[in-house]
């Protein structure tokens, strides 16, 4: 895909985006969430192939590593009112962000995800530089407001470490930096400043818990 089929792409999801209506139940906004992404989805899907019937336009099951595939640009359905900040981690997607390859398995744990990328390194597998076209991508719409945002994961401002939920992003924080963006020259960079933050998340949970797993429990039966 060049830059020009890539841009263009772009554009036209995030016209059609904003074009959907959507509005926030009086109901659990998570709940709402969930309700309302398929038949988004299923719309943008179908105005975008009555005005580009020769796109290759995917929804992907269940439990897949993203939500649809337009022209092969993956991505992720964020429906939001940017109250809070939102869990975003996804070990296939973010290996696939990094190295272009869709081998990761569905389940795996830090400690696996960490050999798959010692494993693309040796192999010459990493990518050096940005090609945005094998990048996650995350398609924002505000419920409240109406506004669309979509963004490569290598994109976003900025990453938030949690120990329960090992990578959050503030959509609010997001939208208010809407034009920030990564150049190529700091591309590595930005990717080892998203596996820091994951990486401090987990520290944190272990340190959360370090007590009750190093606690001698047959002396609480005594």
């Amino acid at each position: 895909m060049s830059q020009q089929e890539y841009n263009i792409t772009i554009e036209e999801i995030e016209i059609v985006a904003k074009s959907i209506d959507v509005k926030k139940a009086d109901c659990d906004g998570r709940i709402d969430s969930a309700i309302k992404e398929t038949p988004f989805l299923n719309e943008m899907k179908r105005i975008l192939l009555k005005k580009h019937p020769e796109w290759d336009i995917v929804i992907s099951p269940s439990r897949a590593s993203c939500d649809i595939m337009v022209n092969s640009i993956r991505i992720n359905l964020k429906l939001t009112d940017c109250k809070s900040s939102d869990n975003c981690v996804n070990k296939p997607s973010i290996y696939y962000s990094i190295t272009g390859l869709t081998t990761y398995p569905y389940s795996s744990n830090w400690n696996e995800f960490l050999d798959r990328l010692l494993e693309a390194k040796t192999a010459n597998q990493i990518k050096k530089h940005r090609y945005k076209p094998t990048e996650y991508h995350y398609l924002v719409k505000n419920k409240l407001t109406g506004d669309v945002l979509l963004k490569s994961i290598f994109d976003i401002h900025n990453y938030v470490s949690n120990a329960s939920n090992d990578l959050q992003i503030n959509w609010k924080n997001e939208f208010a930096h809407s034009e920030y963006h990564t150049e190529d020259v700091d591309y590595r960079g930005k990717v080892e400043s998203l596996l820091v933050c994951i990486q401090k998340s987990v520290k944190e949970m272990i340190e959360r818990t370090r007590r009750f797993a190093e606690a001698d429990m047959s002396s609480l039966l005594i």
